[in-house]
């Protein structure tokens, strides 16, 4: 009988508290990285953050362990210092705040720092504003302890989030706005004459407030409408826009000339608020999920270059010439197609064409654009090609995809024509029975009036703010409200294989090999993999629990395509290949291909300490997550730039047909196959630079969060954590999204058609306008939180 604990299918971090799928029984952590900070939290007596986090966090992955370079923060404190010597400040992009924990967490780190004076964190845009005392504050310092708590920071960027603070400030005083209209209105509805002496002071209030309510709230409406016919496109604004323009024109017209049956000053002024708040809860739960990953701009602006004189200098990108020399520092991006010089070296190509193993390239041999210096020493290579002309530049322009629903706009065509008719027909038919151009007047404006979109414009923004909230607690984060429409669309799913289906590490096989290893020899282990940017390296980091060093490390060397090598005293520490001693004298001897280029061997004087063995890992959950999507009726391919056998292979795992896997292609050749197959109904799953083409081409994209990603910008929607757990999640949110807005449009059919009938009936007015607007709003919004609430 076996008494030993069985693993269970699903288990919550300790740190963050996203589920995850356990290796063993008592794997209480989703990742190396949380478990890490989870140690530091609890040794430093920082627990009140568990006390304050809301719901799960963002996996920590692997941050606190990359190698980081912070030479940027430098310009910028002295640039701070010299603007203020006083009292210097300055705000920085923040990456990995979730909720108040995290607040709270930044708030205690900086409050120990000697010379710091204050910290404002800003969790919807991700940033910070630090002051502090000149020439006492180790920026740098603070950062890298970030890094060790899981938060990366950088340069400010321009954030989407000053059109949402206007709307705030907008939607703040149209709410003032409102109420005080509304509140001076109210006699009118309770029976006040004109002769009651305040009566004119009232109704000039509801003038002054309901005017102030139009310029604050309707330009808003008025502006975006016009701006979208001067594109050719129809937009929601425009209906919302002449509703309000006819009842604030007609209301107007009708307190001039004293006729209260035109007056629907309380009704624009309360339009105008919901419309905006309905706008405000769309934008703000988009421009949250937008600003919460540093930018990913990869893009280096200068390249150091050797001039004419022999000398060497900063130049800009786009000046570097064909058949020019440059070097490259370890961890550096190459940016045109190049030849090396000198010795061979190792570049990552896992970000320009999906190889997950380094690739060994040798003096004379060219090096493609985009590839990453694996080493540790600078490499010295001659452009073949200019900035314009590299594969680079192409693969980093960030385009959009248009947002235009087209469907949208042919029902707004038939409900714009559909409301102008009967508008103009009902104050003709008015004024052709005789009944005097004030009642014409007045049917015509009512009809305006309660045929504006005011439930599909509250309800509408509310369906898309719950469906967000909803998969950013399964780690999925949408960033355009123009996705929900697209995915509709989707019958292809196509993936990326390395960094998007497998993590962009490999798994350590034998974790107990590192538990064999004594102080010095684990001491040794750490030195050697310090710096190193192998896959190998950042691996053993993690399970290590080791922090990239803060300093250089230039005692150690790097055998290209072999491994590295520690002199310690009498002692040589090496870690390599298998078979490879350590001996620089035998680098060279053994094939490049003689090996898994993930096995390796850590030996002390060329005796073996240790033998390491990895493998690529599939992320978790991705088995389940293929089957769901393929019982939902999906067709899934993936494509990959790396080798087809292991491509076939994955496949195999996956339990995916060997004919939906191609390897071995280019991005250009990604973006072909879209192109050709399903280029209104694909959405692809990338993670690199080599997906960007594909990106382009495909109806939707989305995207895991990964070191050095490129795509986050370019993404309708990104992945947080380590699995594909909430991809079939979007999918079945997005159609309770599509049922909730149709049977929303059903109601607003019925409601419209009653109120227009009694418009042109000529039984309305402004007070029952001014019930039966909420009132729908309230039936729209319950329909939207039953369909989705449910969900």
């Amino acid at each position: 009988m076996n008494d030993s604990p069985k693993t269970p299918a699903s288990r919550e971090c300790t740190h963050c508290g996203t589920h995850f799928r356990p290796h063993t029984p008592d794997e209480q952590y989703c990742c190396k990285g949380c478990e890490f900070v989870h140690g530091l939290i609890e040794g430093q007596g920082l627990d009140q953050f568990y006390q304050l986090r809301r719901g799960a966090s963002d996996p920590v992955k692997g941050v606190p362990f990359q190698p980081r370079d912070y030479a940027w923060l430098e310009p910028l404190i002295t640039e701070a210092e010299t603007e203020n010597p006083q009292e210097p400040a300055l705000v920085l992009d923040v990456q990995g705040i979730s909720c108040i924990g995290c607040v709270w967490l930044i708030d205690k780190l900086f409050d120990r720092q000697p010379g710091g004076r204050g910290i404002e964190v800003n969790a919807q845009r991700g940033q910070m504003r630090l002051s502090w005392q000149a020439g006492a504050f180790d920026a740098v310092g603070f950062l890298r302890e970030l890094q060790q708590f899981g938060y990366l920071a950088g340069p400010a960027t321009a954030r989407r989030g000053h059109d949402t603070h206007r709307l705030t400030s907008r939607l703040g005083l149209c709410g003032a706005f409102a109420l005080n209209a509304m509140m001076f209105t109210l006699p009118r509805y309770l029976g006040m004459e004109d002769d009651f002496p305040l009566a004119r002071w009232l109704d000039l209030l509801t003038v002054l407030f309901a005017t102030l309510c139009m310029a604050t709230g309707g330009t808003y409406f008025i502006t975006r409408a016009v701006a979208a016919l001067r594109r050719g496109v129809l937009h929601i604004d425009l209906p919302i826009a002449l509703g309000v323009s006819a009842a604030y024109l007609g209301s107007l017209a009708g307190w001039l000339s004293g006729h209260p049956s035109l007056i629907y000053f309380d009704f624009v002024a309360i339009f105008i608020f919901l419309m905006l708040l309905g706008r405000w809860t769309q934008e703000y739960a988009l421009e949250k999920n937008r600003n919460r990953l540093l930018s990913a701009d990869h893009r280096p602006e200068n390249v150091t270059v050797e001039t004419p004189g022999g000398e060497r200098a900063p130049e800009p990108l786009d000046k570097l010439r064909a058949a020019q020399r440059f070097f490259i520092e370890p961890g550096g991006l190459v940016p045109v197609c190049a030849r090396l010089e000198g010795s061979e070296a190792t570049f990552s190509l896992e970000w320009i064409n999906g190889e997950s193993e380094p690739r060994i390239i040798r003096a004379g041999e060219l090096v493609p654009a985009g590839a990453l210096a694996s080493g540790m020493t600078e490499l010295s290579l001659v452009a073949v090609e200019t900035w314009k002309d590299s594969l680079l530049r192409r693969l980093l322009l960030i385009s959009q995809n248009s947002g235009r629903h087209a469907v949208l706009e042919r029902v707004l065509k038939v409900y714009l024509i559909a409301v102008l008719t009967l508008s103009v027909l009902g104050g003709l038919g008015w004024i052709l029975a005789g009944a005097g151009i004030v009642n014409a007047l007045q049917v015509f404006i009512s009809v305006l009036v309660v045929s504006c979109p005011c439930a599909l414009g509250v309800a509408f923004p509310l369906a898309g703010e719950l469906a967000v909230s909803r998969l950013r607690r399964e780690g999925v984060f949408v960033r355009e409200d123009s996705l929900w429409q697209r995915l509709g669309r989707v019958r292809h799913i196509l993936f990326d294989k390395t960094g998007t289906l497998t993590l962009e590490a490999p798994r350590l096989r034998n974790p107990e090999a590192l538990a064999t290893l004594d102080t010095e020899a684990r001491a040794a282990l750490g030195h050697l993999i310090e710096r190193s940017l192998h896959p190998v390296s950042r691996a053993l980091r993690e399970n290590l629990g080791q922090a990239p060093a803060t300093t250089a490390v230039d005692d150690v060397v790097d055998h290209a395509g072999y491994g590295l090598v520690w002199h310690s005293g009498d002692d040589r520490w090496s870690l390599g290949r298998p078979g490879w001693s350590g001996e620089a004298s035998t680098a060279g001897t053994i094939p490049p291909d003689a090996s898994n280029a993930f096995d390796c061997e850590f030996r002390r004087n060329g005796a073996i300490v240790a033998a390491f063995a990895f493998e690529e890992e599939v992320r978790p959950d991705a088995m389940e997550e293929i089957a769901a999507l393929q019982q939902k009726g999906f067709q899934l391919h993936v494509l990959s730039g790396d080798r087809q056998q292991k491509v076939g292979s994955l496949m195999a795992k996956l339990g995916l047909p060997e004919a939906s896997g191609l390897g071995g292609l280019s991005p250009q050749q990604k973006a072909d196959w879209i192109e050709t197959h399903a280029p209104d109904s694909s959405l692809m799953i990338g993670d690199g630079a080599n997906d960007s083409l594909a990106f382009d081409a495909a109806a939707c994209r989305g995207t895991p969060v990964v070191d050095k990603g490129l795509l986050e910008q370019k993404a309708d929607f990104y992945l947080v954590g380590r699995s594909l757990r909430g991809l079939a999640r979007l999918f079945e949110l997005a159609r309770r999204r599509r049922l909730a807005v149709r049977n929303v449009f059903g109601f607003a059919v019925v409601y419209n058609a009653l109120a227009v009938l009694l418009c042109l009936a000529g039984l309305m007015n402004p007070l029952i306008a001014a019930i039966i607007m909420p009132l729908s709003s309230l039936v729209t919004l319950s329909i939207v939180g039953l369909q989705l609430g449910r969900a």
